[in-house]
Formats: structure tokens, sequence, C-alpha cells
């Protein structure tokens, strides 16, 4: 066993019990270190398996469900008397999120001799916190505190109420209606959601497109899908104020410089998100920015070099993955000499949303790679074209693969039924360097959604 530091309370103390958080702690327990981790809620395992990923994508799965059967007279399914029980859909999220184990989580830590405190975390020093109403001393920390809600400072926002998505994922029944502001991931999920249900759906973002991260042929899909479904949908707009009127609350907004109204039941606010960085960075010498987090180097290594910070707290990224991916990053680097250390590397993250048909993309878009001075080559196919399509009885979608001069393919983006699944062959592809030729010569199985993938990347040359 390594030898103790009687300075010290703990080899590690960790802030944070989530992907970010959580990994590196069980890494360093394992590695005989002393380990504790700091948590501010009730249970650990942060955001994602208790009030964001897991239960949204559960509270979806339920949706498709519906969907799936209200549509089942095109298969002969009969499907005249079909209902739901808003009730026992909840209860189905319940059960997911119990699934996960957080609940049980500080025993599962417990086992792997990492300590959990319930209590929020301050530095007072470099090597020092309160929690709790004490001290404790650590020789090293990771910092992986994530983010709260960005609320906009709408006028009459706060005094006639919202929700956001931890609300959401626990109402007793869908709105009537309901006005999403944010068109990112959260609140096109939302909208999928709530539009499944019967929810009249309004949803306004302030850029030109919804999903502004995403290619634009993806956005524009998606925005002309929801439109389709009756949803308004308003980019590039602005909030003049909103108003109570009885149970009801009326937004005005301005779009294309018109101004208009929407009277709804619910506001869902999905604005963004802030890291929490409001936890003493001062103190301990730790460098920050209040809207990008956390300044951390490759190794995510903070300003003061016996703290690390991973997660959405640093970036660039509010994934369960990349926080995960980051931890472990973190949790070999704290105790490796420098020429050990293993350097973050982003350019092959994934990114899903769980519509339908789910969006997915990897790497850099054609917009980037135009920035970067590289003539792209571009390979687009319709999904419509695969016999998937035919028995799926669904064409809405399509691939596209950017690559460069020489093939090598930069990043791609899905809008597809299993867009979720289908992008990891196009992340490995961005990962190993791979070329168009490397993807199109690979026989893909009949009849799948993935032969979409191989014609896009035989329209590389």
């Amino acid at each position: 066993m390594p030898k103790r530091n009687n300075k010290f309370d703990f080899d590690l103390i960790v802030i944070g019990s989530g992907s970010g958080g959580g990994v590196a702690a069980n890494i360093a327990a394992r590695k005989g270190k002393k380990v504790a981790i700091f948590e501010k809620e009730h249970v650990v395992g942060g955001e994602c398996p208790n009030w964001a990923c897991v239960p949204t994508k559960a509270l979806l799965h339920a949706a498709h469900a519906y969907q799936t059967a209200k549509h089942g007279d095109r298969y002969g399914v009969k499907s005249s008397n079909l209902g739901y029980d808003y009730r026992k859909v909840r209860q189905w999220k319940d059960l997911v999120v119990r699934r996960t184990g957080t609940h049980n989580g500080d025993e599962a830590f417990a086992e792997n001799g990492v300590k959990v405190f319930h209590a929020n975390a301050h530095f007072i020093n470099p090597h020092e916190i309160s929690a709790g109403g004490n001290r404790y001393r650590a020789q090293k920390f990771v910092i992986a505190s994530g983010t709260h809600d960005f609320i906009p400072p709408v006028n009459g926002l706060k005094e006639t109420g919202y929700i956001t998505f931890r609300k959401a994922i626990d109402l007793n029944r869908p709105p009537s209606s309901i006005f999403i502001i944010g068109g990112g991931a959260i609140g096109v999920e939302f909208a999928q959601l709530f539009w499944s249900f019967g929810s009249k759906v309004h949803l306004i973002e302030a850029g030109p497109r919804l999903l502004g991260r995403e290619e634009p042929e993806a956005a524009d899909l998606v925005k002309a899908i929801f439109e389709a479904r009756g949803a308004d949908i308003i980019t590039s707009g602005s909030i003049v104020s909103i108003k109570k009127h009885g149970l009801k609350k009326t937004v005005t907004y301005i779009e294309d410089g018109k101004e208009h109204t929407a009277t709804v039941e619910e506001i869902l606010v999905a604005s963004g998100k802030r890291p929490n960085v409001d936890i003493g960075l001062e103190n301990a010498g730790v460098e920050y920015d209040e809207k990008r987090g956390i300044k951390v180097n490759s190794f995510m290594q903070t300003s003061a070099k016996h703290i690390f910070a991973a997660g959405d707290v640093v970036g660039p990224y509010q994934f369960t993955h990349t926080a995960s991916y980051q931890s472990r990053i973190a949790a070999n680097n704290l105790y490796s000499r420098r020429k050990n250390m293993i350097a973050a590397n982003y350019s092959a993250i994934t990114r899903c949303i769980f519509v339908e048909p789910e969006v997915a993309s990897v790497g850099i878009s054609e917009q980037e790679v135009k920035d970067r001075g590289i003539k792209p080559k571009i390979g687009i196919t319709p999904i419509s074209i695969v016999g998937r399509s035919n028995t799926s009885n669904s064409s809405t979608g399509f691939v596209k693969i950017i690559a460069d001069q020489k093939c090598r393919i930069l990043g791609a983006a899905i809008v597809a039924p299993r867009a979720g699944e289908m992008i990891h062959e196009l992340a490995l592809a961005v990962h190993k360097k791979l070329t168009a030729q490397d993807i199109a010569s690979m026989v893909h199985a009949f009849p799948t959604w993935s032969e979409a993938i191989r014609i896009a990347a035989t329209q590389i040359k």
C-alpha cells in the first residue's frame, strides 16, 4: 500500500459524482488511493441517470411505442381503442432510473473504497475544502461540478412561472400546450415527447436554425418534420414578454420583424447551461470562465497542477460519454509522470439527438472544413433508396459524409431511425483516419439502414 501523507485526510477528493467525477474516483480507489466524493445532491450519479439522459430517453421510448401503435393500422395492427396512461408512463421512467443503480450508488462507491459525502464543497485554499460545516484536506482533486440551467432574462418569465427538464420529466400529465424556449437538443427532444402525447408545441430559437451545431441539412429537415406535424417552430426569434392569463400563459414574441402571441398551458426553458464554478476556485488558484467553465490543458489539468477537472464544467461537449472519457484521462494523469500522460482527443466525439428520426453526427462540419481552407468532398444519400426504408415504411432522412481531397473522412451527419447506432461506423473512420473507399469497399448487410453509409461513401472519389 502507498504511504499516506498525514497532512491530508484523503489522497484524492472528487467534487461531483457524475460521469466526470465518479469514473476517476473509482479508478483512483482501485490504485489504492484514499478517495472521497462530495456530491451536493441526495443521490449520486449526476444529472444523466437521474434527471436527464436516462429518464428522457425512457419517456421518449414510451412516446415512440405510443406513436407506433397509433399508426399500426398501416401494417394490419388494429389500434382503434388506443390510449395511454401517463401515470404508468412515469412509472416506466422511474423503473428505468432505478435500474441505473444511482439510488444505492453510495453503497457501490463504498464497495470500491470511495467515501461519499452529500454536501456542497467549497475551496478554502489549494488543498482544503469546506463541506457540511467541516474541513477536509487532500493532496489532489478532480472537479466535476457540472452545470446548471441558464434562465434567460425574459420580461415576466419568473413571475409567470416555468419548468426546466427536471420538472418536465415528472409532470402528472402532458400539458395541452407548451412553449419551449431553446432549439437545441433538449428543446427538440421535449418537443418530440410532448407532441407524441398530443400537446400543441411552440418552440422558439434565437439562432437562425434549430440544432445550430449540426449540419444545415439536418437542422432544416428536423424543422420541416416538426412543422409537418403541426408544431409551431420559430427561428431567429425573440421573446418580448410573458404574462399570466388565468391558468394560461401568453408569450409575446418577434418573428420576421412582426409581433405574435401564443397562449399556452406551460413554458419549458431549454436555453442552455452554465458551468458550476461558484465553488471557491479563486482560493484554489484555478482559472475559469463564467460561461465556458474551468480552463484545462489537454491532460485535463487546471492552472493548479494538483487539481484536474472533467465533464460538463470543462466542456467543450456536455455529453455523458465525453465526461467519462475525460474522467478516465484525469485518473490516469493524476498519478503519471508527464511523459506518460494521456491527452484528450475530441476529433471523433459523436453527437446524438433522439427525435424521430434520430439525428447523429461526428467530426467537423462541411463549413468547418471550408473554414480550415480545405475544399471538401461530399457524399450524400437519402435513406429512401435502401431496402430497410421500404420494409420499415420510413423514407425521411439522409447520410452525409464529409472528406478532404485525399478522401479521408473528416465528419458525417445522419438523419435516420437508427442514426445513433449508425454514426459509430463513421466515428471509427474519423478516429482512424479512414478513407471513403475503406467504407465503400466493405460489405454492408441487407436490408439495414447502414447501407446508406456505404452508398454515400461511394460518391466520394
